[in-house]
């Protein structure tokens, strides 16, 4: 199934750019859209099925899979929004929306896949497609941020390589000659342990660069603040899935062996140092997108958090990583939205966006209770886990720091958004009409993550539990 879908995505994607027609353009992808909602539905029919040999259709994979369904179909929808408001030509969104096909199906190709260096290689191909799309708009800017992107993306990930390569040496040594995950972990056992440790420090350091975390964050802000809003909405939800994906594979391998509290630890200094970076430079954020991609940072340390203590974490954790992907979309939609509006990237010429328009902003004030965490936001309720995990394990040193330094990002969080939303403009405002559903998709993932977090359907829960039960 998954190879015919590979096949299908990569004509679709090559005819999208030899064709370089707008008729073409609505057809094909919404054909692509359908293809990828058909493999959700029949992954999750087929769980835990091995397909095309090299894939398996597991529950966490089958979950970030479905996420990555859900924002591409949105992300398609803000895009011809965002096309549209730039003027962009022909053959200009042609190429756009073929790196974005390519994109998309590298993130699936590493939801699903079973085998360490075939996630290595899906992971590397997103490297490349993000590039394209982070050059899209063709500024001197963008070519920066996009050959810092790839160059520095391709360094963590030949480093997480030399990782995945000691853990294959190891194995082999061990009498394995199959790289699935499945496998390593049943081996895990009889490896060296300080070449295990070795292997995810790695892979850690390596990967931290698509997870937006210590220590190879920084390429992924600058990233993150010079690309189109739609492509962020995907690199800061569903491709920091991805990093996370990698890590927690890895996780689950070394999990039945001594190995594992030492790796808690790691991931518990991970995540609090990523906490700490966040906070401080919030305190000099200038430019929405960076106010968001250091947010991302944020969530992703608390997730961090949550893998660290295990128990209720490790559900905390997925479900956190879950909720955020919906929220942070959902911003990351909107900013297309603010930018035309006040003619500016600056958060300082931004004001009034609540009288300017109403709609617009009671979306943005929802978008700040879910991402700030605040009753009844979903996050809330995977974050109070989290917290919860954290002093039943008696880390109470670690959550004070954790809460202070979450505090202070929430301060600077709420302080830049009440400036877009009730301070006088200082800027140029131009008018404009919002696009039919443009609020309202927003307002339905805020909505979403609501829902799931008070009254979460079985199907959901079961899921989760099936990916955790590897590591309790």
């Amino acid at each position: 199934m998954l190879i015919l879908f590979f096949i299908f995505s990569i004509c679709i994607s090559i005819c999208i750019f030899i064709a370089k027609s707008k008729i073409v353009n609505r057809i094909l992808f919404p054909l692509f859209i359908t293809s990828q909602i058909a493999l959700s539905a029949f992954s999750y029919t087929h769980q835990d099925i091995v397909d095309s040999y090299f894939f398996k259709f597991d529950a966490l994979g089958i979950l970030l899979g479905a996420v990555l369904t859900i924002l591409s179909l949105c992300t398609y929808y803000y895009s011809l929004i965002y096309l549209k408001r730039k003027g962009v030509k022909v053959k200009s969104e042609s190429q756009y929306f073929a790196a974005l096909i390519l994109f998309i199906t590298a993130m699936v190709s590493s939801n699903y896949t079973g085998n360490i260096a075939l996630l290595w290689a899906s992971i590397e191909a997103t490297t490349l497609f993000a590039s394209i799309l982070i050059f899209h708009e063709r500024t001197k800017d963008a070519l920066e941020a996009a050959w810092k992107y790839l160059f520095v993306s391709s360094v963590g990930i030949a480093i997480a390589f030399i990782g995945i390569l000691f853990m294959s040496i190891i194995a082999s040594n061990s009498g394995l000659n199959n790289l699935s995950f499945d496998n390593l972990a049943s081996a895990s056992e009889n490896m060296n342990p300080i070449w295990l440790k070795i292997s995810f420090l790695l892979i850690l350091t390596g990967f931290s660069v698509k997870i937006s975390l210590f220590p190879l964050y920084a390429v992924a802000i600058d990233a993150k603040t010079i690309a189109p809003s739609p492509v962020n909405a995907l690199m800061s939800t569903a491709l920091v899935n991805v990093g996370f994906l990698v890590i927690y594979r890895s996780y689950v391998i070394i999990s039945g062996t001594e190995v594992m509290a030492w790796a808690q630890h790691v991931l518990m200094l991970t995540g609090i140092i990523s906490l700490i970076i966040a906070s401080i430079q919030l305190t000099r954020v200038k430019r929405l997108k960076r106010l968001y991609a250091f947010s991302t940072m944020e969530h992703m340390g608390i997730v961090f958090l949550g893998l660290s203590v295990g128990g209720i974490g490790y559900y905390a954790a997925v479900l956190h990583l879950i909720f955020h992907s919906f929220v942070k979309a959902g911003l990351f939609y909107q900013i297309n939205q603010i930018h035309t509006l006040f003619k500016s990237k600056w958060i300082y010429n931004f004001g009034g966006f609540f009288k300017l328009n109403p709609f617009a902003g009671l979306a943005m004030l929802l978008g700040l209770v879910s991402i700030t965490a605040m009753p009844p936001s979903g996050l809330f309720v995977s974050e109070f886990m989290i917290f919860k995990a954290m002093f039943f394990g008696d880390k109470f040193i670690y959550a004070g720091v954790s809460l202070f330094f979450i505090t202070a990002i929430l301060y600077f969080f709420i302080k830049n958004f009440l400036q877009i939303l009730y301070a006088p403009s200082q800027g140029t405002i131009e008018f404009q009409e919002n696009e039919p559903y443009e609020n309202v998709i927003q307002i339905l993932l805020y909505s979403l993550v609501i829902y799931l977090g008070v009254t979460p359907p079985y199907i959901f829960t079961d899921l989760i539990n099936a990916v955790v039960s590897g590591l309790n």
